[in-house]
């Protein structure tokens, strides 16, 4: 009996110049959209020969690791034969999966992801921090605690697995919240290279412009089963599925939750994507049968695991 695929999807912070190197010219060639008409630049130059500070803007970062992600997508399903069960991606990488699962045109998922990223920039500033290794309900009751206090924003972002928590918020409020957590036991928190602060409350004003984007974006339900960041969950329908998306912006993205889903089918997990960032997370949520298509070994691990 053929063993359970799951595909993962990076998000931000999974890019880097010369991520398409690993494609020949004919491959990228054959999976090309005319992709300056949705986005208005060259993305493949920016990807292959610009500058890091560029590709590490918001507005840039999305579609190149949508795009990428796709390629790899292509790889692993046309190249190698490999049928996925179920996809999901961290974040940004929810469009990747979309786009895979036929749910939404690559040409409209550049234009989409890019706009959403325009309008993530145009926020207002925050900062995000991950904590390591600490309690999750201490963490949720000092952003509680420093809210009320303040009234500006500071909340869980990312809940990646229980040792890596993302806070998000104003960058007053995250900074007496990260104190408040050193103050309580927390010896390592890393501030996130961002201007942005993703999944909180601070993205309301983006998520209502959003709305518009997505409704010209001609979604329609995946062909393969996709689960939700927001709520580790099947969409049964298009108006639950947008839902999710809008939801994603503003609520934290639960992939610990997502990862405990994916444990129970037992079966072989692949980060579709650039990068290793969420197979180490994976390995850190306790599954063990984890590889990253971007590996120079990939091809081999899967041969091992089916």
């Amino acid at each position: 009996m053929p063993r359970h695929i799951s595909l993962i999807f990076p998000g931000q912070g999974s890019q880097s110049i010369g991520m398409l190197d690993g494609f020949s010219s004919e491959f990228i060639n054959k999976h090309l959209v005319d992709i300056k008409s949705a986005i208005g630049f060259d993305l493949i130059k920016t990807i292959s020969k610009g500058q890091q500070k560029n590709i590490d803007q918001t507005s840039i970062t999305q579609p190149a690791i949508l795009f990428t992600s796709f390629l790899y997508f292509k790889m692993i399903t046309e190249v190698l034969k490999v049928k996925p069960n179920v996809l999901c991606g961290h974040s940004l990488g929810e469009y990747s999966a979309l786009t895979c699962a036929n749910s939404i045109p690559i040409f409209n998922a550049l234009r989409l992801v890019h706009n959403r990223g325009l309008l993530m920039e145009r926020a207002r500033k925050g900062s995000m921090y991950a904590v390591l290794n600490f309690d999750l309900k201490k963490i949720k009751q000092i952003c509680k605690d420093v809210e009320k206090e303040t009234g500006l924003i500071v909340s869980p972002a990312n809940i990646n697995s229980k040792n890596q928590i993302v806070i998000a918020g104003n960058i007053k409020s995250t900074n007496i919240a990260v104190k408040r957590i050193k103050r309580e036991g927390a010896k390592r928190i890393i501030k996130l290279s961002v201007s942005v602060a993703s999944h909180c409350n601070l993205m309301k004003r983006p998520a209502n412009f959003f709305i518009k984007d997505l409704n010209k974006a001609n979604l329609k339900m995946p062909d393969l089963e996709i689960l939700h960041n927001t709520n580790a969950k099947i969409s049964k329908n298009i108006n639950t599925l947008k839902n999710n998306l809008i939801n994603q912006l503003i609520k934290p993205v639960k992939w610990m939750n997502t990862m405990d889903k994916i444990k129970e089918y037992n079966g072989i997990v692949i980060e579709c994507g650039p990068g290793n960032v969420l197979t180490g997370i994976a390995r850190s949520n306790g599954i063990k049968n984890v590889i990253s298509s971007s590996s120079p070994t990939f091809k081999s691990d899967l041969k091992n695991l089916l």
